[in-house]
C-alpha cells in the first residue's frame, strides 16, 4: 500500500486519531507499583458513592501475593521476564477480578509497552467493557495514561494502524504497544501479543481457548492469565485450577500468629511469600464455613458464642439448642472452629497443595469471599440462610462466596465420585476371576479405553483406564481385550472410522474371511453365522456372540430403544461389514452417569438382591479404583471427564436440563457410556439355536456365488 502523501488528508487523520505523545510520564517500576500508586477505583462507601480513590489491597490482602507474583512473572524488579508461565486465579464473585485484568492491560500496554489481549466469551461483553470500564475506570482516572491512549486504534503485525473495535493504542511518541478485549468465539488471527488474558473462562468455548497461547508465538514473554468464577466441575476454571499448584488462602488467630516461627514455615520464592504444607493453628476459611462464623450474642467476641451450623442458625458446640438466627445487622464474626478465638484476616498465608507444580509456572490460585474482610460478613451470612433451603440459593452460594464450583446441571460432583470409590476399596488393574468384563473405546486423535467388571446390576467396577495415541490404537486395544479378558467392546464409530472398523473386524474373528455374504438386514428371516462364531438373528434383530460393535448416535427421540444392524463399507473391492449398534447419545451418557447416583441424588433403582427379592439400590451400582498417593495419574483425567461431561445444558430462561455438554474434555465418560451399552447388549448376545437358510455371497471381485451352506455358514 502507498503511504499517504505529507500533508495529506490521510495523514491529518492519521495525527488526529493518533494518541498523543507525553513528556511526563511517570516512572511505574512494577505492577504493584500501578495498582498501589496509580490506579483508581469506584469508592463502595456510603459517603464516597460515585467517586473515585485510591486502589488499596486493604481487606483483600490475599491479592497482593499474586500481584508480587505477576512482577517476578513480568520481570520487574529483575529485568528477566519468566517465559511461557501461566498463572490462574479461580476467584468467587466482586474479589477484584476485573480491576486487576483492567490494571493489568493498562500497566503492561503503558509502562512496559507489551501487547495485551484480554479475551471474553463475546464481542458484545468485550465491547462493553470497554465502554463500561476500561474508559471510565482506568482511562478517565489516569490523565497521563488517556493522554497516550487512543481507542478503537491498533496496529496489525504488518506494522498499520487499523481502526478496531474493543482496541486501543498506546505510545510516548518513541514506543508504541496495543491492547485489545475481544470475544474468543472465533479463532483470533492477526494480532500479536506479549500477555494474553482470559475472563471467565467457563463461558469461553473450551476449542477456542486453545488457540489463543498461539498469538504470543512471537514474543519473548508469553505470559497467559486466567481469571474467572469456577462454576463446573473438572472443566474451565475449575480444571485450569486443579492442573496447577492449587493455592489456597490459610489464616490463623493472633495468638497462633504470636508464635508462629514464619522463618520454618513461609518460603520466598517464585517472586512471593508462601507454605508448601499447612502449619498448625491454620485453616482454609471456605473449607471450614460454616463452622469458622459465629454470632457474638454479647455484641463482643467470646470463645463460647455460638456458632453458625448446616441448619442456618447459631448453636454452641455440643447442644441442639438454638441461640440465635439471622438478623439484619447482627454481630458476625471468623473464629477458629475449635477454640473459638477470632481468626485474624488481614494476614493470609497462600498454601500450594501441589507445590511440584512451582517449577513447572503453573501457578494457581482460588480467592473466595469467605475470610476476606473487604466482604461484609453479614451479606454472607444472610445468603447462607437463603441456601440451606433453596438448592439454586446453595450453587450461587457454592460459586459466588466458597468460589467452589457447583453447577445443578452437573450430575457427578468428587464427592460423589469418591463415595463410589471408598464403596469399591480396590486399585486400578484389579480383576476379579469369573466375572464378565465389558469396554468401551472413545476414538480421536488420542483414544480413550475403560474396562468395566459386572457381578451384578448392583456391583459394578472400573478396573482400567489407557489414554491411547490413534497411531497405535489398534495394537493397544487388541492387546487390552485379551488382557482384560473383555467379553464385548463397544467403540465410538467416528472419527476414527477406519480404526474402529478394523478392530470390530479382528476381534469378531473377520480379519481374515475372503468371502462375504450380501445380507438383507430388515429381512426377518434371515440367519447366518461367520467364521469365529459372530452370528445375525433376524428375526429378532440381534447379534449373536458379538465381541466388538462401532456405535453411531442416529437415535434423535428419547425412548426410541437400541438398534442393532450392521455398516457396511468397500475395502480392497469388497463389501465389508462390521456390527453396528444405532442409539441416543444423552441415554448412552445418562445410562453411565446413574450408575454413580443414589437415592440421595433422587435416583431410585431397583435390582434384585442377594436374595433374589427386589430391593432399591441405596450405594452407587459403580465403584471407582481408589486415588491414593502414587496412584496412576490416569485416575486424576479420569476424574475431570467425569466430572465435565456430566454437566448438562441449561435452558436460561426456562431452567430446564437439556442434553449433556458436547466440546468439553469428556471422553472417559463416553468410553464409559460405550462399555456401560457393552454390557447392555453383550450380556444378552450368547449363542442359542438357529434356523437354517439361505444367503447370497460374493467372492473378492464381486460376483454372486452359490449359497453358503447348511445353517447360514460361511465355509
Amino acid at each position: 500500500m502507498v503511504a499517504p502523501r505529507k500533508g495529506s488528508a490521510f495523514e491529518k487523520f492519521d495525527a488526529m486519531v493518533a494518541p498523543q505523545a507525553v513528556a511526563n510520564i511517570p516512572r511505574v517500576a512494577s505492577f504493584h507499583q500501578f495498582l498501589a500508586e496509580v490506579m483508581r477505583v469506584k469508592l463502595m462507601t456510603f459517603a464516597g458513592a460515585g467517586t473515585y480513590g485510591p486502589y488499596t489491597f486493604q481487606g483483600r490482602a490475599a491479592l497482593q501475593e499474586i500481584v508480587h507474583l505477576i512482577d517476578y512473572i513480568l520481570g520487574s524488579h529483575t529485568g528477566v521476564p519468566l517465559k511461557d508461565a501461566k498463572l490462574a486465579l479461580a476467584g468467587g464473585a466482586q474479589f477484584g477480578k476485573t480491576t486487576l485484568e483492567l490494571a493489568l492491560a493498562a500497566y503492561g500496554s503503558a509502562c512496559r509497552f507489551q501487547n495485551v489481549i484480554t479475551y471474553l466469551p463475546d464481542d458484545e461483553l468485550a465491547e462493553t467493557i470497554v465502554d463500561a470500564k476500561f474508559r471510565p475506570d482506568v482511562l478517565d482516572q489516569i490523565p497521563w495514561l488517556a493522554q497516550m491512549t487512543k481507542v478503537g486504534r491498533m496496529v496489525n503485525e504488518s506494522g498499520k494502524a487499523v481502526n478496531t473495535k474493543g482496541a486501543f493504542l498506546v505510545t510516548d511518541g518513541q514506543r508504541t504497544a496495543t491492547g485489545m478485549f475481544r470475544g474468543l468465539r472465533k479463532p483470533p488471527t492477526t494480532f500479536s501479543a506479549d500477555i494474553v488474558i482470559e475472563d471467565e473462562k467457563d463461558d469461553i468455548p473450551p476449542r477456542m481457548a486453545k488457540f489463543a497461547s498461539g498469538r504470543m508465538t512471537v514474543s519473548a514473554q508469553r505470559f497467559h492469565l486466567e481469571i474467572g468464577t469456577q462454576r463446573i466441575h473438572g472443566a474451565g476454571q475449575n480444571k485450569v485450577w486443579a492442573a496447577g499448584t492449587q493455592g489456597v488462602v490459610l489464616l490463623a488467630t493472633a495468638r497462633t500468629w504470636e508464635s508462629f516461627d514464619a522463618a520454618r514455615h513461609i518460603r520466598t520464592d517464585h517472586g512471593h511469600r508462601h507454605v508448601v504444607a499447612v502449619p498448625p493453628g491454620f485453616l482454609n476459611p471456605e473449607e471450614a464455613w460454616p463452622q469458622i462464623c459465629r454470632c457474638a450474642v454479647t455484641g463482643r467476641p467470646r470463645t463460647d458464642d455460638p456458632v453458625l451450623g448446616y441448619e442456618a442458625d447459631f448453636r454452641r458446640p455440643g447442644s441442639d439448642e438454638v441461640v440465635a438466627t439471622y438478623v439484619p445487622g447482627g454481630n458476625y464474626y471468623y473464629a477458629h472452629p475449635v477454640t473459638g478465638e477470632p481468626l485474624d484476616c488481614d494476614r493470609p498465608i497462600w498454601h500450594h497443595r501441589v507445590p511440584a507444580k512451582l517449577v513447572m509456572q503453573l501457578y494457581t490460585f482460588r480467592v473466595g469471599q469467605i475470610g476476606t474482610p473487604a466482604i461484609d460478613l453479614q451479606q454472607i451470612v444472610a445468603h447462607w440462610t437463603r441456601a440451606v433451603s433453596d438448592n439454586e440459593e446453595m450453587v450461587s452460594f457454592l460459586c459466588d462466596r466458597k468460589a467452589a464450583p457447583k453447577s445443578a446441571a452437573q450430575a457427578l460432583t468428587p464427592e460423589i465420585l469418591e463415595r463410589s470409590r471408598t464403596a469399591g476399596n480396590f486399585y486400578l488393574g484389579e480383576r476379579r476371576t469369573l466375572v464378565p468384563r465389558f469396554a468401551g473405546l472413545d476414538t480421536g486423535d488420542r483414544c480413550w479405553y475403560v474396562c468395566r467388571e459386572t457381578a451384578g446390576p448392583a456391583e459394578k467396577r472400573l478396573v482400567n483406564a489407557a489414554q491411547i495415541a490413534i497411531g497405535d490404537v489398534v495394537a493397544r486395544v487388541t492387546g487390552l481385550f485379551s488382557t482384560d479378558l473383555v467379553d464385548t467392546l463397544f467403540i465410538d464409530e467416528r472419527p476414527a472410522v477406519a480404526e474402529a472398523r478394523t478392530l470390530a473386524l479382528v476381534l469378531n474373528g473377520l480379519a481374515e474371511v475372503n468371502v462375504w455374504p450380501a445380507i438383507d438386514w430388515k429381512n426377518r428371516e434371515t440367519h447366518f453365522a461367520l467364521p469365529g462364531g459372530l452370528t445375525w438373528n433376524g428375526a429378532n434383530q440381534k447379534w449373536i456372540n458379538l465381541r466388538c460393535a462401532v456405535v453411531r448416535f442416529t437415535k434423535n427421540q428419547l425412548g426410541a430403544g437400541i438398534d442393532q444392524g450392521a455398516v457396511e463399507f468397500q475395502e480392497n473391492g469388497v463389501t465389508k461389514f462390521v456390527p453396528m449398534i444405532a442409539c441416543n447419545r444423552f441415554e448412552t451418557i445418562d445410562r453411565v452417569v446413574r450408575e454413580f447416583l443414589t437415592p440421595t441424588e433422587n435416583v431410585v433403582e431397583v435390582v434384585q438382591g442377594a436374595d433374589g427379592k427386589n430391593m432399591v439400590r441405596t450405594a452407587p451400582a459403580m465403584m471407582l479404583p481408589k486415588r491414593t498417593t502414587g496412584a496412576p495419574g490416569i485416575l486424576e483425567t479420569l476424574d475431570a471427564h467425569y466430572l465435565a461431561g456430566s454437566q448438562r445444558v441449561k435452558n436460561d430462561k426456562t431452567g430446564e436440563l437439556g442434553d449433556y455438554v458436547d466440546g468439553t474434555d469428556n471422553h472417559f465418560l463416553l468410553a464409559g457410556g460405550y462399555s456401560a451399552l457393552a454390557e447392555t447388549i453383550g450380556a444378552t448376545a450368547k449363542a442359542a439355536p438357529f434356523q437354517y437358510e439361505r444367503v447370497e455371497r460374493r467372492d473378492g471381485l464381486g460376483r454372486d456365488l452359490a449359497g453358503c451352506g447348511k445353517g447360514g455358514v460361511l465355509i
